[in-house]
């Protein structure tokens, strides 16, 4: 048994429309694929269309959009020929986006793709699908749009969007992370599996089914956490709750992050953030309670990522014959980083540590592999 490991990445600017493409999402990713290269990985970029048609549609207009929505089809023009993946992620605020007094003005009403009616819906996802593949069919002839993410994991109610993606030629969600919930958006406490693959019941993504939808959730940890200590003593914090001893420069490395994403995209203009309030039960919780993780490269130090993933394989590595992959999918944005070097100290310790275990999986790959076996089982 391996593991194939999916690294996959929620590629736009930031959700109220704010962020300079070149600077938080183009160049960055550039520099990635460089990473990627070098130690011979892979990545699906998760490519959020409807910013794309939003500067498309203001591109006759100013030269600068245009300029931006070129260069968001080559670069995934060059992740294509490289042998990465591309799939469909969508945030409909976009769908009413006008430009105005030099900045975008969202419609924050429609944030989540449940809350549109069944008909655009279903155009929406169609015409996002036709447009990557139509986009990248000249790259590589048998490319195929089959994988969607929901904006910010919203998609629940999920009984319709099911319904629209099967019709649209979808065979794969990656929109669940078990046990994460945001209230007001989305609830995956029920959720089949962290890790395993599973059929769609027909109304939700959570449950499971014997429709001809397939979920691979983001891999996720329940665990005791302490907001308190990981603010104040970090050090600590991942040596009581993750048993790791982490370097000091992977420490700073996730100060900086915090620093830069703070002025990039300041905490009062973040639509999506968590409406709890701010009472004694909320700081008591604080100091410590069950929580979820999700399997995140751009958050995880890079030596509690790869320990997770050794406590993966180390759970399951006698449980799956040799010719088994267990998908285990990772997520991150590019927009949310001031460099890519965490990733590069995670392959590092991969290539030390675990060498023979893990295997550098698209989300295709995934597919191809397991919703065969899915379908025949059931």
């Amino acid at each position: 048994m391996k593991l194939g490991l999916i690294l996959t990445n929620d590629w736009e600017i930031f959700g109220d429309g704010t962020g300079d493409y070149f600077e938080i999402q183009h160049n960055p990713l550039l520099n990635l694929m460089d990473i990627i290269k070098e130690y011979e990985a892979k990545i699906t970029i998760m490519a959020e269309v409807c910013q794309q048609f939003g500067f498309l549609s203001i591109s006759n207009n100013f030269d600068w959009a245009k300029k931006i929505s070129i260069a968001w089809e080559n670069i995934l023009k060059e992740i294509i020929l490289y042998g990465s993946d591309v799939q469909l992620h969508l945030h409909p605020q976009w769908l009413d986006a006008k430009f105005e007094n030099g900045k975008w003005s969202l419609n924050m009403n429609k944030w989540a793709l449940s809350s549109l009616d069944t008909e655009s819906i279903e155009n929406l996802i169609i015409k996002g699908k036709n447009y990557l593949e139509s986009l990248l069919y000249n790259v590589k002839p048998n490319y195929k749009c089959q994988a969607f993410r929901a904006g910010s994991y919203c998609i629940q109610p999920s009984d319709v969007i099911i319904q629209k993606l099967i019709k649209a030629g979808f065979l794969c969600d990656t929109s669940v992370t078990k046990g994460l919930v945001n209230v007001g958006f989305y609830d995956f406490s029920d959720a089949h599996s962290n890790l395993l693959p599973w059929l769609c019941y027909e109304k939700s993504v959570t449950k499971k089914g014997k429709s001809d939808l397939m979920e691979i959730p983001i891999y996720s940890k329940e665990m005791l956490y302490s907001k308190v200590l990981e603010k104040f003593t970090p050090s600590l914090f991942y040596s009581i709750f993750f048993g790791v001893q982490v370097p000091k420069f992977e420490l700073e490395w996730q100060k900086a992050r915090e620093s830069v994403k703070s002025k990039r995209y300041p905490r009062e203009q973040r639509f999506y953030k968590s409406k709890q309030k701010k009472n004694l039960s909320f700081y008591i919780k604080a100091i410590a309670d069950k929580t979820v993780i999700q399997l995140d490269y751009d958050y995880l130090p890079a030596s509690v990522f790869v320990k997770i993933i050794n406590d993966i394989y180390q759970n399951f590595k006698d449980k799956f014959p040799d010719e088994i992959i267990i998908p285990v999918v990772a997520s991150g944005h590019i927009k949310d980083v001031h460099s890519n070097d965490n990733l590069k100290w995670i392959f590092e310790k991969i290539k030390k540590d675990l060498n023979e275990k893990v295997v550098y999986w698209t989300l295709s790959d995934a597919i191809n592999f397991w919703y065969p076996k899915l379908k025949n089982f059931d």
